[in-house]
């Protein structure tokens, strides 16, 4: 510290007027902050050269996250009143998608929670967990404040458990667009036809380009897909094709709508539905095509999967004749597949769900049925010259005729199997983990409508509801979930101004705090104890800062604090961490080639005593605070993110002063005067903060507009996109 700061600190100590003082402060902390090499703010961003020249909308709320409010009912009748586990993903697990929300739900009592979540989520997950442990997992739009979901039983499970995706349309991007019928369209590279006629017949020769069927009731005479052309049939369109040639490896064929192939249909290139596809002749994958089906399939004849293809299904497929897999065909099952005559398999076939085989199964030598995680493959009869093996959780093979083992065929590991009525002939192995029985429970889902055996019954060890597999805290009945904000995995970060009621240099880092909760309930969703891990990161007021968090529940719920301190004189439980920011921090951690000091962890947590559900606690940052507890202030000078009311230890006659917009009666609270600027912001990630002296609208290039806009535009104003940022004036540790 130089000798001008510990003269003014002196100074300040002989000061007695609040309004003096902050004057002095003010001044102080500016000749503090440009020290040698810092550099200064002169590049206007977005016409607003600095904080002061915004406009900020009535009753914009500085707010880059928002509560919506989940209720989410059971109506799966299967349990009567045991408890299902609902939990609320970000984003779609199976593609790492992080927790957020978990609790019970019962026929009678919905899963409620206010979850604070990011302005730019548009969707979460949720998976509800019944008491057999099937699950049902769905995306749930976020278009308001409230989030209203009523869960059943019809679930599918495996690879294939979410839906799809809404898909292309023909409102942009289109070179030119087909209203009427005509027989002779022709598409070259970087033609879009959009078609978006209805009740109308074309035909069309693409040798390059993307053709894109929007209307209904479309007649497609003559098709050819050539070189690297692209069909996409949109989910609002229903189209019949006379014969769809899609030839060469490099074109593709994308549906969402209602297809149906007059005859049959071989691809060549890629396949990815979305919709419905339902063929009169048969459908034939050839060498080096592949498809993903996250729909409908319906054959009229038989299916091949041939040559060096691969065939994954995460809907469903039904062919009325036969299936053959092929050569070096390779068939994943991620949901619902039924045959409706013979199977006869040569290659791989892996089964993450349920098959169905209405008369004979072949596994033929150096074949494999491959079976994974309790799926189930039900057949007629079954020859086996190959190999039958589980992988993982035990599966089932369950036939109702005869079973014929041949000298080589062997069925081994992870696996039940299932012949009621004896096996016939068994010449081959049945073993190595393999055991013969019909008893393994697998649960009726949306893919696998039979389903086989009874749950077990579900081992609760502390007697609270949950069963042992999904409570967090199995052996005590006072805990059972995590909840997290913002998630699991993520932090949101809350960054400071130092110098209210005055205005600062808004570089926002004289206090960078990240941070993320654990909200743990019990059973009933009622908030059992909370848990927060933070991480100092930047102290960039040479002023003497404490930091706090206000909970929403009274001061005597509160009880075991640990790794911080729970005030006396508060009405709402108010944990500080430290009251000295200089002490925990040599540096500030802001300055660009400067020396860096660590960031500093902190890890705090308090027992609650018949503590509120987690619809009336929520998820959110609660009420985190700085005050200045620098010689001469004191802890009556609390700063607050803007519209959070302040603590009991507030001073309450600094509202209103200098440059404070403050209001008691107006209910209104830490904006400034004149464009209503805050001293604090949240931001729902981990922000790389400013560097000194640079104010936030000059190193975060679309704050501005986000600002003027009131929210509406750029709500990522604070990610690395591209064009966000301007780089110079984003702090980097050295």
């Amino acid at each position: 510290m130089n000798r001008n700061r510990i003269a003014n600190k002196k100074t300040m100590k002989k000061i007695q007027t609040a309004l003096i003082l902050i004057g002095l402060l003010s001044l102080a902390s500016c000749a503090r902050k440009v020290e040698s090499g810092e550099p200064q703010n002169t590049t206007p961003n977005n016409n607003v050269s600095n904080m002061n020249d915004l406009v900020v909308p009535a009753g914009f709320t500085w707010e880059n996250s928002r509560d919506v409010n989940f209720n989410i009912g059971i109506t799966d009748t299967r349990f009567q009143e045991a408890v299902h586990v609902v939990s609320v993903y970000d984003a779609n697990p199976l593609a790492g998608g992080n927790l957020i929300a978990r609790g019970s739900a019962t026929l009678s009592t919905p899963f409620a929670a206010q979850l604070n979540l990011a302005n730019t989520l548009k969707s979460v997950y949720i998976i509800k967990t019944s008491p057999d442990n099937s699950e049902l997992s769905q995306e749930v739009a976020i278009e308001g404040t409230t989030v209203n979901v009523q869960l059943g039983f019809v679930v599918k499970t495996g690879k294939g458990a979410f839906g799809k995706t809404a898909g292309p349309d023909c409102s942009s991007g289109c070179t030119s667009t087909i209203t009427t019928s005509n027989s002779n369209l022709n598409l070259n590279t970087g033609d879009v036809v959009c078609v978006t006629g209805s009740n109308i017949s074309i035909s069309f020769n693409a040798n390059g380009g993307t053709l894109k069927i929007c209307g209904s009731n479309v007649t497609v005479n003559n098709a050819n897909l050539n070189n690297s052309s692209t069909l996409i049939v949109t989910s609002t369109a229903s189209v019949s094709f006379s014969n769809l040639n899609q030839n060469g490896s490099s074109t593709s064929f994308q549906n969402w709508g209602t297809v149906t192939m007059g005859s049959s249909y071989s691809p060549g290139g890629s396949v990815l539905n979305n919709g419905t596809i339902t063929t009169n002749g048969d459908y034939n994958l050839n060498t080096q095509s592949s498809q993903i089906n996250n729909g409908i399939i319906n054959v009229g004849q038989s299916m091949q999967v041939n040559g060096n293809t691969t065939f994954t299904n995460n809907g469903s497929v039904t062919t009325t004749q036969d299936l053959q897999v092929n050569g070096q065909g390779v068939f994943i099952n991620n949901c619902k597949l039924w045959v409706k005559r013979d199977f006869n398999h040569s290659n791989t076939m892996q089964n993450y769900s349920y098959i169905r085989v209405d008369r004979e199964t072949k596994v033929n030598g150096g074949a494999e049925l491959s079976m994974y995680n309790g799926a189930m493959f039900r057949t007629l009869d079954i020859v086996i010259n190959g190999r039958v093996k589980g992988y993982s959780n035990t599966s089932l093979v369950k036939v109702n005729g005869d079973t014929r083992i041949n000298g080589g065929g062997e069925v081994i590991n992870a696996i039940q199997y299932c012949d009621a009525n004896g096996i016939e002939t068994n010449n081959g192995t049945i073993g190595s983990g393999a055991t013969q029985g019909c008893s393994l429970y697998v649960p009726i889902t949306s893919c696998n409508t039979e389903g086989n055996g009874s749950a077990p019954a579900p081992t609760d060890t502390d007697g609270d509801g949950v069963s042992d597999v999904n409570d967090a805290y199995p052996n005590d009945a006072t805990k059972a979930y995590n909840n997290y904000y913002p998630s699991a995995t993520g932090v949101a970060t809350v960054s400071f101004e130092d110098l209210w009621p005055s205005k600062g240099d808004y570089d926002m880092n004289d206090i960078v705090m990240t941070y993320r909760y654990n909200i743990v309930t019990n059973a009933s969703n009622n908030v059992a104890q909370v848990i927060g891990n933070y991480t100092l990161h930047a102290t960039g007021g040479a002023l003497q800062n404490g930091f706090g968090v206000q909970f929403p529940i009274d001061r005597a719920k509160a009880t075991s604090v640990t790794g911080g301190t729970l005030e006396a004189g508060q009405t709402k439980a108010v944990v500080t961490l430290f009251n000295n920011s200089r002490a925990q921090m040599a540096t500030f951690n802001t300055v660009p080639g400067a020396s860096a000091s660590d960031t500093v962890n902190y890890t705090m947590s308090f027992n609650v005593t018949a503590g509120p559900s987690l619809a009336t606690f929520g998820l959110n940052e609660y009420n985190p605070f700085i005050w200045n507890n620098t010689a001469g202030f004191g802890r009556g000078y609390e700063i607050h993110l803007p519209g959070k009311v302040p603590t009991n230890l507030a001073n309450a006659a600094l509202f209103g002063t200098a440059e404070d917009n403050s209001n008691v009666v107006a209910n209104r609270y830490y904006v400034s005067t004149g464009n209503g600027l805050p001293w604090a912001i949240s931001i729902p990630v981990k922000f790389a903060y400013p560097i000194e002296r640079s104010d936030i609208n000059t190193a975060y290039l679309k704050f501005a507009t986000w600002v003027q806009s009131g929210g509406a535009q750029y709500a990522d104003w604070y990610t690395n996109s591209t064009g966000y940022r301007d780089v110079s004036k984003v702090y980097i540790r050295p």
